[in-house]
């Protein structure tokens, strides 16, 4: 690789990765209720949690709220302003439950605060990084956004087993501020500048990102897209009546909402209080960033697969592969809660969780932010992307929320019998709804979008 080609390619992803720590810091309140429930259930906090579901789902109710308001952030004041406001915002829910850890009613405020930003991370990162990387790099630097989010998990998870309370909520509050000081120092997005007909300024921010001075060809890509798509009305009403809106609007609505269907929420936080403690070869919070590790390394998969076999087919197989492994996970739970404490499948629940881990983070735990990042025309996309978002809160809302009722009615294994059907059904529905976007640019995407 020629050193100026190079030198592009690094500034890219270094921009990419900076903005992608939104997700790391996501990734920390994720993973947080591994270790958190599991002091809570040992008695090692002064909080008395009764339902574990409503506590963690907190979160995902203020991830459902705030994408629209975002939405109106992204199109006022761009990319740029409305992530730097994600970090302060997260450090502020980690210092009140740092400065009073025993108050249940503050815990869950500040989950919900935190949640706020959560929805704005996932409405605004994953459209600055589509708009600021080339074609080429498109679906890998999209990548970093799932990797940071798997990063931000396994970190405070692994190294959340060695603390108390208190300093797991330090460890959360370190990743926030880091995010908040390094990414003051990035660009804004050319795309929204060339919206906001500031041409110059598009010209100069493409040049630091890119690393060059002669930036004419995309610039002028970049303003015949965006004069294309703008010809349209910025409106939610824009957003179903085109056709190519509302196909990608479908796609991606579905991807993001079957994704969380899939029963990741719950594989992440209440792993360590679901599988068996006592008479068991492995400690269920070991097993738990076990679990984290399987899907990074599903995720770096994703970032050396997802330009090379395309987005549709890495869908299909992840889906597939999980409504198997939930299904086995299911049937593991109830043999070993029938069984007796020496159960020959004992090993079983953790390896279909390590499985699990994968086949998600391999396609469709990689894939919805990617197309969240790609699909969608310019004079649509801060309405368009946050719906998506809240498309996807809703469903770890819904999952979190009933699952220790479903668990006390029914048994713990019947949530896992659920998520297998909700996986097929994707599996097979994506295979007629998707279209593949590998290697296409905005315009080309949406040229397929508008085809019969």
């Amino acid at each position: 690789m020629e050193e100026g080609r190079f030198k592009t390619v690094f500034i890219t992803f270094s921009i990419a990765l900076i903005a992608s720590l939104g997700s790391l810091v996501c990734g920390s309140w994720i993973g947080w209720s591994a270790p958190a429930t599991y002091l809570m259930k040992t008695n090692q906090t002064n909080l008395e949690v009764i339902d574990y579901g409503m506590m963690i789902a907190m979160y995902d109710l203020g991830n459902m709220i705030s994408p629209i308001p975002c939405g109106y952030l992204l199109a006022l004041y761009g990319r740029k302003w409305t992530i730097r406001m994600i970090g302060p915002m997260n450090i502020i829910a980690w210092i009140t439950i740092i400065i009073w850890p025993s108050q249940l009613g503050v815990l869950y405020i500040a989950r919900l605060f935190a949640g706020l930003a959560k929805g704005m991370t996932f409405s605004s990162v994953p459209m600055y990084v589509g708009e600021i990387a080339e074609v080429q790099l498109r679906g890998a630097v999209l990548s970093l956004f799932p990797i940071m989010l798997c990063v931000g998990m396994l970190g405070i998870q692994t190294i959340g087993q060695m603390l108390n309370y208190i300093e797991l909520n330090i460890l959360g509050l370190c990743f926030s501020v880091m995010f908040t000081v390094l990414f003051f120092f990035m660009p804004e997005s050319p795309y929204y500048l060339m919206q906001q007909n500031q041409r110059d300024e598009a010209e100069k921010s493409l040049k630091r990102i890119r690393a060059k001075d002669d930036v004419t060809d995309e610039l002028e890509l970049i303003d015949e897209t965006v004069t294309k798509q703008m010809q349209s009305k910025t409106t939610y009403r824009e957003l179903f009546q085109n056709k190519a809106n509302r196909r990608a609007f479908i796609i991606t609505a579905g991807a993001s909402m079957f994704q969380r269907l899939s029963g990741v929420s719950p594989f992440i936080h209440f792993s360590s209080i679901t599988l068996p403690s006592s008479n068991y070869w492995m400690k269920p919070l070991v097993a738990v960033v076990l679990f984290t590790v399987s899907k990074n390394i599903g995720t770096l998969s994703n970032m050396a697969l997802v330009d090379w076999m395309g987005r549709k087919p890495l869908m299909l197989i992840s889906h597939a592969a999980m409504s198997a492994l939930t299904a086995l996970y299911g049937l593991s739970l109830y043999a070993l809660a029938n069984g007796p404490e020496d159960h020959p499948l004992a090993w079983c629940p953790v390896i279909l969780l390590w499985l699990f881990g994968f086949a998600y983070s391999v396609g469709a735990g990689s894939l919805t932010y990617t197309l969240i990042g790609e699909m969608f025309a310019a004079n649509v996309k801060t309405k368009a992307a946050p719906l998506c978002v809240m498309c996807l809160a809703g469903s770890s809302f819904l999952l979190d929320g009933i699952y220790t009722k479903i668990s006390r009615a029914f048994g713990v294994y019947t949530n896992y019998y659920m998520y297998a059907v909700f996986n097929l059904v994707w599996a097979v529905v994506a295979g007629f709804v998707m279209i593949e976007t590998k290697g296409k640019t905005f315009l080309e995407i949406e040229q397929i979008l508008a085809t019969p």
